[in-house]
């Protein structure tokens, strides 16, 4: 509804029934005869009282007044009265669990709330008021049960009562905002019950429906969260990163009720999402740590960022989960179930620990491969939070696996790892029942002795010698090949004498030229001023010179 001396000020939810009932109100009296025939200059004189009255309740409420229409007659109007809690003020609420009029299944649930919401206070002015009449009105006050609303009504015309003949509404007004919570027994705290069913009469100048106790304390907090939030948009507040000054409009408020400016808290959480430190993301309170909601991160990132923090956020919490690998062909995240797992996506069942296909019974890996395998998992969750038993299980068997590699020798036959405690190396393996030497970790045969068994040793000592001394023989000629020219005729290579270019083969008896690798009939001619330089040194073969030709 626009409000001709405030602009739009919008309707409330109880004014269409108010401003009916005190059309009825003044109806019904004016047919009742309660309404006094006054005269003219009586009326005129009334009707200036009544628009003086409604200036200064202008200049005092400003947005909390609603006139209806300026121009008709009777005047009709409506005030928001808020009541004055400056430091707050506690709220007690009756829960009801299980059968009524039980004393011991009722509690009470108690908060605090730092605004009330307001009291809807309608006046409609006869043309009797105010020499004669007091202003017609209604309240509403959807906290309050209709026994407690009414005993307002009653105070508001015993105010009237006592000063009859005045100008009323400002009165009524400030006891309401000062008063008003003293008088229905207050002063500790508001407390509300469950709706009762007695049948006193209830003031017929009270509107609003009858509302639950869970109804009327959702609206008292939300209202009251509303408010706080408006006062603190509004006002000025000080970043406690950059410790620079702003209104609240220029502020992000976390859940944790901490707050930071908008241009420390873009820096922050930017940074987070490009060093990949995602669960790092929290409050910026170094005592705090509560969480910063996505549909916040959203505005500070953009869409880019936000999809980058989604991605980042979606590895960390699968990475920190013990039951989670990935599937080897498509890298699709799935649940490990005894070593076994199943891939949603590409539905390939594999092994967790040699990541091959799925092999029921059959060998998997070495414990020099599992040992592997374990570390990394262990690498990939050692930032997991909250898991410290998983974690200690985990290191326990990756040190029990590293001393078993280093004081056992694996059976030849089914690879079952061995620990000699004392005597011989002929061992018999506990798990297959199979000999072997404990020695050179070969099968028993009847020529195996332990003499033999040294024999052979130094043998396979010796045959490896020898083929490290073969390689580096053949690593040397290769070497020397590298530096021959072959012959133009029949491309046997053959090496310089010196720095001389002028070669003989070998081979063919054929004379050519190590530049340019053409047969040569006269030296004379061949080498000299206009043809190539009979001396020359070869450059140096450098290793990394070896190595393109090698892949050559």
């Amino acid at each position: 509804m626009e409000n001709p001396h405030g602009g739009s000020h919008g309707e409330t939810d109880l004014l269409p029934e108010a401003t009916r009932m005190l059309h009825e109100i003044a109806l019904r009296n004016r047919e009742e005869g309660e309404e006094p025939d006054l005269p003219e200059e009586q009326l005129r004189s009334n009707d200036q009282l009544q628009q003086d009255e409604m200036l200064a309740m202008e200049a005092i409420y400003g947005g909390n007044l609603y006139i209806f229409d300026e121009k008709s007659v009777p005047r009709s109007f409506q005030i928001r009265v808020h009541c004055e809690i400056p430091d707050g003020i506690s709220i007690s609420a009756e829960l009801v669990h299980g059968i009524d009029n039980d004393p011991n299944s009722q509690s009470f649930d108690t908060f605090s709330v730092d605004h009330l919401a307001p009291i809807s206070l309608t006046c409609l002015m006869p043309p009797s008021y105010p020499s004669h009449h007091p202003p017609y009105f209604t309240i509403g006050v959807q906290w309050l049960d209709s026994m407690k609303v009414s005993s307002l009504c009653h105070m508001l015309d015993s105010i009237w009562a006592q000063q009859p003949g005045q100008e009323v509404i400002f009165e009524w007004v400030q006891w309401l905002q000062s008063s008003m919570l003293s008088h229905l027994g207050f002063d500790d705290g508001i407390v509300i019950w469950q709706p009762g069913s007695r049948m006193d009469p209830v003031d017929v100048r009270v509107v609003g429906d009858i509302l639950s106790v869970e109804s009327v304390v959702q609206q008292l907090i939300s209202y009251s969260e509303e408010q706080c939030h408006e006062s603190f948009l509004h006002g000025l507040h000080v970043c406690r990163i950059c410790f620079s000054e702003y209104t609240g409009v220029d502020f992000i408020k976390l859940p944790c009720r901490h707050y930071f400016c908008l241009s420390c808290m873009g820096t922050y959480t930017r940074m987070h999402v490009k060093e990949g430190s995602v669960l790092k993301l929290v409050c910026p309170d170094n005592k705090c740590g509560g969480v910063v909601p996505p549909d916040l991160l959203k505005r500070l990132l953009g869409n880019a960022d936000f999809e980058r923090w989604e991605r980042l956020i979606l590895q960390k919490t699968l990475d920190s989960m013990s039951d989670v690998v990935y599937c080897p062909r498509c890298q699709t995240a799935c649940l490990e179930d005894e070593d076994n797992a199943q891939c949603s996506k590409c539905l390939f069942s594999f092994c967790t620990r040699c990541r091959d296909r799925r092999h029921v019974g059959g060998r998997c890996i070495t414990p020099e491969e599992k040992l592997l395998s374990l570390q990394e998992r262990e690498k990939v969750r050692h930032l997991a939070k909250g898991n410290t038993e998983r974690r200690v299980i985990l290191a326990n068997e990756i040190i029990s696996i590293k001393e078993i590699i280093r004081s056992s020798v694996p059976c030849p036959h089914c690879g079952t790892f061995i620990s000699r405690m004392s005597g011989c190396n002929h061992m018999c393996c506990s798990n297959c029942n199979k000999f072997f030497c404990y020695d050179c970790g070969k099968a028993l045969n009847p020529d195996h002795t332990s003499e033999r068994c040294r024999i052979d040793r130094e043998n396979l000592r010796v045959n490896v010698e020898t083929k490290d001394v073969f390689k580096k023989i053949q690593k040397e000629l290769k070497h020397e090949l590298r530096r021959a020219h072959p012959c133009p005729s029949c491309h046997q290579p053959n090496l310089k004498m010196g720095n001389n270019n002028h070669i003989l083969c070998g081979t063919c008896q054929v004379h050519y030229c190590a530049l340019c690798r053409t047969v040569v009939r006269k030296s004379s001619k061949h080498y000299g001023p206009r043809g190539c330089k009979q001396h020359t040194a070869d450059p140096e073969i450098t290793q990394i010179g070896t190595k393109k030709n090698d892949d050559s």
